[in-house]
């Protein structure tokens, strides 16, 4: 049976936001329900934790360096294939309704309506027109007085809704991408969303140390663009704090307070927007024949660690919410461990009755079926610059600029306030974490296109060809989790 699938994203979703991930103050009844009918998995990564590269990753199920686009403003390879072509080929009636930020759209999409740039920008986009046939602007800011049903991303909403409603009379199974924006800046929630009481808790202030950032490193500080001395002092764009530089050392106690009070009210409106979805389903019969994915492209720092950006490894930044769900077929109420965002093409495609042998990631979807064991217990993700490795217990990072290292323990250490990367007792962990990650990147190859590449030859090229023909995209991650199965005893 191929299955009708429905993937939703979110921009800078903290795991924090959710009940179901742990957090004792989160607004988040909607995906809290989802989780309770599918499948958490605990210990999601991003593949690259800034916008760009993870978006690229999630359409192409390939890592960064493969794929092309390591930062944002780096263009992704067009002549790569996105996991829509495989639904293409599979018959599916293929859909995007909102965020893309992953470059052109590929031509396997049926039906398109997409955002032109962040939210609070001029645009003319075909939300910027049907929001000025309502009479507001496109662009958004704090305090957002429009009403609800009149938001952007409640019409990205009304939008897919409408969308696959046109696909069910093609007869065909629909694939629905719908991407949100928030709870990405600027800070927006409207109506009941914007003041009162919403959260069960209080939300914790971030936790930092004076002047923590000075001991980032070179490249981490470069592409977060810290420290900012010459924004200092300077009006903040909407009421907000963003023009004020992004170090918490500058920064007033109340004024980071009101920035995650809207963050977290944000992420609020983003689980009524999921509500909304999963109840359409549920009202048009469609819930238990459709995959429901919700994820994030990465999450954000808000002053943990003493800024707020991405562009980084801490936990904060780099794990995302992951849920799947088909009542009747998965499990429910169920939890796992890792996942990363190439697995997303591998897993959409077996969904399809289809497979994705030229991604990175691995197919999910089976084995969650047979309610086997899952394929990845450890997490890979990359950037402009640097590359981590997440495993249960340890989490490396590599930044090949500036020939560093950092290592946490992240048993010992969940807050990740200590760099073990020096610590003598754990020379020969770091080392062999490090062959790991490197050999690691060192294999990575686009399968694809090198089996496309092939040709005729003597003795030796037949044995290449061979040893080429058989391979798969996900040899690599495999190969690093046999590599990771040998961590020396004492540190496992």
């Amino acid at each position: 049976m191929k299955y009708n699938i429905l993937l939703i994203t979110t921009d800078s979703q903290r795991t924090d936001t959710l009940g179901c991930m742990g957090s004792s103050f989160a607004c988040s009844p909607n995906i809290d329900a989802l989780a309770s009918r599918g499948v958490l998995f605990t210990q999601a990564h991003s593949a690259a934790p800034v916008c760009m590269p993870a978006r690229c990753s999630m359409l192409s199920g390939l890592h960064a360096p493969l794929h092309g686009c390591t930062e944002n403003g780096l263009k992704r390879r067009t002549d790569i294939p996105a996991f829509t072509d495989t639904l293409k080929d599979a018959g599916y009636h293929t859909i995007m309704a909102g965020k893309c930020h992953f470059g052109p759209l590929p031509s396997s999409f049926d039906a398109a309506c997409t955002v032109t740039g962040e939210k609070g920008a001029a645009s003319d986009d075909y939300f910027a027109k049907e929001l000025r046939r309502r009479g507001y602007s496109r662009s958004s800011a704090h305090p957002n007085l429009r009403p609800e049903k009149d938001c952007l991303e409640s019409i990205i909403v009304d939008k897919t809704i409408e969308s696959i409603q046109a696909a069910l009379k093609t007869g065909k199974p629909f694939f629905a991408w719908c991407s949100l924006l928030s709870p990405h800046s600027p800070l927006d929630p409207p109506g009941r969303w914007m003041s009162g009481s919403v959260f069960k808790g209080s939300i914790p202030d971030p936790v930092y140390k004076k002047h923590e950032w000075e001991k980032l490193p070179p490249t981490v500080k470069r592409f977060c663009g810290i420290p900012n001395p010459e924004q200092r002092g300077r009006e903040p764009p909407q009421g907000l704090i963003e023009a004020r530089g992004n170090v918490a050392d500058t920064l007033e106690t109340a004024e980071i307070r009101e920035y995650n009070d809207l963050y977290y009210r944000s992420a609020a409106y983003v689980d009524s927007l999921v509500g909304r979805l999963t109840a359409f389903l549920d009202d048009s019969g469609l819930r238990e024949s459709t995959l429901l994915i919700f994820t994030s492209d990465h999450g954000i720092q808000n002053f943990d660690h003493g800024f707020n950006d991405k562009h980084n490894y801490y936990d904060q930044s780099l794990r995302v919410p992951f849920i799947m769900s088909l009542p009747g077929l998965l499990p429910e109420n169920e939890k796992r461990g890792f996942a990363s965002h190439v697995d997303l093409a591998s897993t959409i495609a077996a969904a399809a009755g289809s497979t994705c042998d030229f991604a990175s990631g691995f197919d999910l979807f089976t084995p969650l079926v047979r309610r086997e064991a899952m394929p990845r217990h450890w997490a890979v993700s990359s950037l402009y610059g640097s590359l981590a490795l997440v495993t249960q217990r340890w989490k490396l990072e590599y930044y090949y600029f500036d020939d560093q290292t950092r290592l946490f323990d992240r048993l010992k250490d969940p807050g990740e306030e200590n760099d073990l990367s020096g610590n003598r007792d754990l020379a020969e962990l770091q080392a062999f974490l490090c062959r790991a990650l490197l050999s690691w990147r060192a294999a990575l190859m686009d399968i694809r296109e090198i089996q496309q590449n092939t040709g005729p030859g003597g003795p030796v090229a037949g044995r290449v060809i061979h040893d080429i023909k058989s391979r798969k995209g996900r040899d690599t991650e495999t190969r690093l989790g046999e590599l990771l199965d040998q961590t020396p005893s004492p540190f496992t």
